[in-house]
């Protein structure tokens, strides 16, 4: 029974790992029965460690039916708010999936998660049931229902006017309700949100000392807000621009760059010239030259979206306005840095990020820039990453060769290729942040040791 399956969990150091149905049960049996918190706490503790080491094990624990019961947990302790941190740190990891977050979502959690960040006076409290919704909101279908329950305005007046960790994790939630262009119509018509984006990076990068995770969960739904030439022309009315330059031409933070970056190429579309040019103007193509050269070598993700966004100004404007201003600042050279830095990478998506914005640059750039990219050794590195048994890789760094040592027609044909394996979904990924509560120091449960 569960006293017995209790007794079993508890005992001397398991000599492995604790089974997930008997945890679930014995979590069950204990809230139902006994009621001793220690003991809760014990399981709550063992069910985050399962659920974070193993995807199986996190499948089995809500097949197993934990998740009524947390929920009938977070109620009760929501009450006196007593060991509430506890039960949201353990749905949020239990979230780690879109059927598990539907799951969870069906159960009705949302309501008692909005209410803690409503009425709840503890910043860590609320920081985690944000958090969890953040977790949540895995798919457009939940990231709708999440918005239509009037989530947006608490994220805004308890969360970003809250202290840092309470904005920090309002920033990321909002960023990850948008999944689709019509989801990020809705975000921007709600009335002050688009200014309350740019007010939240604004304040961010306004602390001292700085606060890189609070400034990249800033920009985030900047970025992922920014799907349409419409609303990128909102976000730009509401003064996104120069905070955004002031992240690249200023931060040495990788997280920070590269989430800045990547929001400078969210602003552009097809045909944006006028948008291109304001950030032209306000110093981003001297901030992004500067990206590969104070990232760490070992860091190639904002080698992602610094490639990423040399392919939107290739693309949003076919001028020699253009092509002068990249080349003056320095982007070419940078952009060669970055295929060196990269190559040593096993990431293939940065080796086909960077080998796509090379054949973009080369189409657009002129005679000038390919004659640059093959004097500067370019292709050479092109070829040598190239050889990668990814045939995506191989594909993307022939393109490139292609783009810069073809006749007009190849090279017309690769750069038509190289528009067409651009993202023009969205452009920012998702991210899930890691959760705003530290590990304890000491375990409760001596499994969490092994």
């Amino acid at each position: 029974d569960g006293s017995r399956q209790a007794t079993q969990v508890t005992g001397s150091i398991p000599p492995s790992r604790p089974s997930a149905i008997i945890v679930a049960g014995a979590l069950d049996a204990e809230i139902t029965g006994g009621r001793k918190r220690e003991l809760i706490d014990n399981y709550l503790e063992i069910i985050q460690q399962l659920a974070t080491d193993s995807q199986r094990d996190a499948e089995k624990l809500i097949t197993a039916g934990v998740v009524p019961t947390l929920i009938m947990l977070l109620k009760s302790r929501a009450m006196d708010g007593q060991g509430l941190d506890l039960v949201l740190k353990t749905l949020g990891i239990l979230a780690r999936d879109p059927l598990s977050a539907n799951t969870i979502f069906r159960s009705n959690t949302s309501t008692t998660l909005l209410e803690i960040i409503d009425t709840s006076a503890d910043e860590d409290s609320v920081a985690l049931a944000i958090w969890c919704l953040s977790r949540l909101s895995r798919s457009a279908e939940l990231a709708q229902q999440l918005i239509k329950s009037d989530l947006v305005s608490l994220l805004i007046t308890k969360g970003l006017a809250g202290p840092i960790s309470t904005a920090t994790a309002a920033s990321w939630c909002l960023g990850n309700l948008v999944y689709t262009d019509d989801l990020a119509d809705t975000l921007a018509s709600i009335p002050t949100v688009a200014q309350s984006l740019v007010d939240n990076l604004v304040h961010a990068l306004s602390l001292d000392p700085p606060h890189p995770e609070y400034t990249s969960s800033a920009i985030y739904p900047i970025a992922r807000t920014s799907r349409t030439i419409k609303l990128a022309k909102l976000l730009s009315k509401s003064g996104c621009v120069d905070p955004l330059v002031r992240c690249l031409t200023m931060s040495n933070d990788p997280d920070v760059l590269m989430w800045s970056a990547r929001a400078v190429g969210c602003l552009m579309r097809p045909n944006s010239a006028d948008m291109s040019k304001t950030l032209l103007d306000a110093g981003a193509a001297r901030g992004l030259a500067r990206l590969p050269k104070v990232v760490p070598s070992e860091n190639v993700r904002p080698l992602e979206a610094f490639a990423f966004t040399i392919q939107r100004f290739s693309i949003a404007e076919w001028g020699a306005g253009t092509r002068k201003a990249l080349v003056e600042a320095g982007v070419v050279d940078s952009l060669l840095a970055a295929l060196r830095t990269a190559s040593d990478s096993t990431n293939s998506k940065a080796h086909i990020e960077i080998a796509v914005a090379i054949s973009a640059l080369g189409d657009v750039g002129g005679g000038d820039i390919r004659k640059e990219i093959v004097r500067a050794g370019g292709v050479d590195i092109l070829k040598q990453v190239g050889k990668s048994k990814n045939k995506d890789v191989a594909r993307a760094c022939s393109m490139a060769v292609t783009s810069v040592t073809g006749n007009i027609w190849t090279r017309n044909t690769a750069s038509a290729k190289a528009a067409m394996m651009h993202d023009w979904s969205g452009g920012c990924p998702d991210h899930q942040p890691e959760c705003p509560l530290p590990n304890p120091q000491t375990p409760i449960h001596p499994y969490l040791l092994n």
